[in-house]
């Protein structure tokens, strides 16, 4: 290209972008057509400028216009960018300034300062800085796209093509000169056509000038994904300038050197971006520094769910509750625990141990969390009872269920990256623990409708039984009276029927109770006094069982005869097949405030917390092979119904204690069984 042919294009571009100013002075309005004549005057000014002086381009009042021309674009998109974002956006814009004030300060060395800091593997500065200028203005004019929702991006695409098609046209042309030293002369001619070509563009987005809703328009993975690259490459750039100082050293070794250090650098930037802890603390840090709004809310709401609702996932439901939690603030580490009646149970964990027992009342879960509404967050030095279930505890973030109230609680490590606890994060995990709730409460709504089906499969089976039972009696009344006809010995006749007439009126009485519902419901509870009941229970009994006692005074609980000695005995049962022979079993029994708690030691193989949780109380659930799976949990129905609490305490290889609550009875200290009747 000649000299003649540079003035006529870049003359000819000037002229046109000139002529569109003028246009979108008139036609448009607002702040959007005086933002794009102004770009628009600066791109005539810089195209003129090189028309008058075709031989120094890059140089002289031609440059200086070339990095305004830029800077013009770049302070155009980004008051698009706080435009759109509102107050949201000044963060942002505030940290694209500094780095466009950076690249400009670079882009415009003085000639002599320039090649001093010219180096061969690094090039002239002033190219890097206009190199650097043009990929801001590519980047934001990306963001600023790819962001804004499908109602704001009609009146924000021109403007993006244009300025980020100009600045990708820079890029180019700089790289060329970086590798080359000089500029391209077709390149350079090229520009004034892109130039022309670009300036309809702007007038239309002027004429387009509407309110665009206000919305974070940058990618936080690409503002993550993109400082580490500028952390990566400054790595880089700085081996590269070390590499450049120890060139003009010893010959001899200086080329190992710089191999040596250029890999070291490749293989920390590798731990590097391996490391989730330093992830965590870039991710922290970008948050606190480009954003308004901590979380992207979009982001966090589809992960719960996907993680939720991972039905075919091979991580269990209680740890993808706790992660669905723990992501969401970066903790390691996490623990379950659900209400149980008046207990909390072991629910589960997530890198932390499953052994944790010393669990406190539900009643102090719900005063630490207010009831559901309140996320704690207990000091290490607090009293709170939950350190000793989680050893590094950081949150309590509750369950909190619509229906059916405060199903428990996550329990959570402290996160890799430490940050300030602030209202956004509390409303966020609140959220958070709404939808873990829901999610558990559907569980175990499924697993009680499939106990259901495991009962009424049970009791139609039974309802077999009962009819068996009722042929049975029936032959047994025939044969009662087949034999008072045969046998001779009067005494034995008597003492045979007298013992089929009992055989048969009990199994009748048992086919009646099975038919007719309990007519008994409705009186008062009897009351009984649980040391004496206790003691009558295991006399006889083989292995024998220990009894002792704390010696304080008598007391008395609301609870049937029979249905105390129907528990006790399911638990006593269990615990003499569970110990080994030679082990006898032991029954403590004391007053703890306004409670009588019972328990029963065997020195068994113990339980693990997820069979706890899982199996123990479930219904028809047993490992034993000739065992029902009724047990222990019709122990725990007759308790609760009286008021009381039944909860297992095991250690694999250490036995279990079944412990036994039940509420002490005020006023008569006379059980019904001693009271005179009228």
């Amino acid at each position: 290209m000649t000299a003649v042919t540079t003035t006529i294009l870049h003359g000819g571009a000037a002229a046109i972008c000139l002529v569109w100013a003028v246009l979108v002075l008139g036609a448009g309005r607002g702040r959007t057509a005086v933002l794009m004549a102004s770009v628009l005057a600066v791109q005539a000014a810089w195209a003129l400028s090189v028309a008058m002086a075709p031989d120094s381009a890059g140089g002289g009042l031609a440059g200086l216009l070339e990095v305004a021309r830029a800077g013009a674009g770049f302070a155009a998109l980004l008051l698009l960018v706080r435009r759109a974002a509102g107050q949201g956006g000044r963060t942002l814009v505030w940290g694209f300034v500094a780095a466009g004030i950076t690249a400009t300060a670079l882009a415009l060395l003085p000639p002599g300062l320039a090649a001093a800091l010219t180096f061969p593997t690094l090039g002239a500065p002033t190219v890097l800085g206009r190199i650097g200028l043009a990929l801001l203005v590519v980047l934001v004019a990306e963001n600023l796209y790819r962001n804004a929702p499908e109602a704001a991006r009609w009146h924000v695409v021109l403007p993006c093509i244009a300025l980020g098609g100009l600045a990708a046209f820079d890029v180019l042309l700089y790289a060329n000169a970086a590798l080359s030293g000089d500029y391209s002369p077709g390149m350079s001619d090229a520009r004034a056509v892109v130039t022309a070509a670009a300036a309809p563009l702007f007038a239309i987005a002027a004429v387009r000038d509407r309110r665009a809703r206000r919305s974070l328009p940058v990618s936080r993975e690409l503002v993550f994904h993109g400082t580490s690259l500028m952390v990566a490459g400054s790595v880089l750039l700085g081996v590269g300038a070390a590499g450049e100082a120890l060139r003009h050293l010893d010959a001899a070794w200086s080329r190992a050197a710089g191999i040596g250090l250029l890999a070291a650098a490749l293989m920390a930037l590798a731990v590097a971006s391996t490391s989730q802890t330093l992830r965590s603390r870039l991710r922290r840090l970008l948050t606190d520094h480009f954003f308004v709004a901590r979380y992207d809310y979009r982001r966090e709401w589809l992960r719960c769910v996907a993680a939720l609702s991972a039905g075919e996932s091979p991580i269990q439901a209680d740890v993808r509750a706790i992660r669905a939690i723990a992501d969401a603030v970066d903790s390691p580490a996490g623990l379950l625990v659900l209400r149980d009646g008046a207990a909390l149970q072991w629910g589960g964990s997530w890198n932390a141990p499953s052994d944790a027992m010393a669990l406190p009342a539900a009643a102090e879960l719900d005063a630490l969390l207010r009831g559901g509404d309140w996320v704690a967050h207990p000091a290490p030095d607090a009293p709170c009872a939950l350190h000793a279930a989680l050893d590094d505890l950081w949150i309590v973030v509750p369950l909190m269920h619509h229906r059916d109230g405060l199903l428990g609680a996550v329990l959570l490590a402290r996160p890799r990256a430490t940050f300030v606890l602030d209202t956004e994060v509390f409303a966020l995990l609140r959220t958070l623990g709404r939808e873990v709730a829901m999610f558990l409460a559907e569980r175990r709504s499924a697993e009680q409708l499939d106990d259901q089906a495991h009962l009424a499969a049970h009791a139609q089976r039974f309802a077999f039984v009962a009819h068996d039972v009722k042929t049975v009696a029936a032959q047994l009344r025939l044969l009662s009276g087949n034999a008072a006809e045969h046998i001779a010995d009067p005494a034995f006749q008597r003492d045979l029927l007298i013992t089929l007439s009992a055989a048969s009126a009990r199994i009748d009485a048992l086919i009646a109770r099975l038919r007719e519902p309990d007519q008994n419901t409705a009186r008062p509870p009897a009351r009984l006094e649980p040391l004496d009941r206790l003691r009558r229970l295991v006399a006889g009994r083989q292995p024998a069982v220990m009894v002792q006692d704390d010696g304080q005074p008598t007391c008395l609980v609301a609870m049937e005869a029979e249905n105390f000695d129907a528990a006790l005995n399911h638990l006593l049962d269990n615990a003499a097949e569970a110990s080994a022979p030679g082990h006898p079993v032991q029954a403590h029994l004391r007053r703890q405030g306004s409670e009588v708690v019972v328990e029963i030691l065997d020195g068994g193989r113990g339980m693990t917390a997820a069979f706890i949780r899982d199996a123990l109380f479930r219904p028809l659930a047993t490992t034993r092979p000739r065992g029902s799976g009724i047990g222990a949990w019709q122990a725990r129905a007759l308790l609760r119904e009286a008021g009381g609490e039944v909860t297992a305490i095991s250690v694999p290889g250490r036995g279990t204690t079944m412990r036994l609550t039940l509420p002490i009875c005020g006023g008569d200290t006379q059980p019904d069984s001693l009271r005179p009747t009228r």
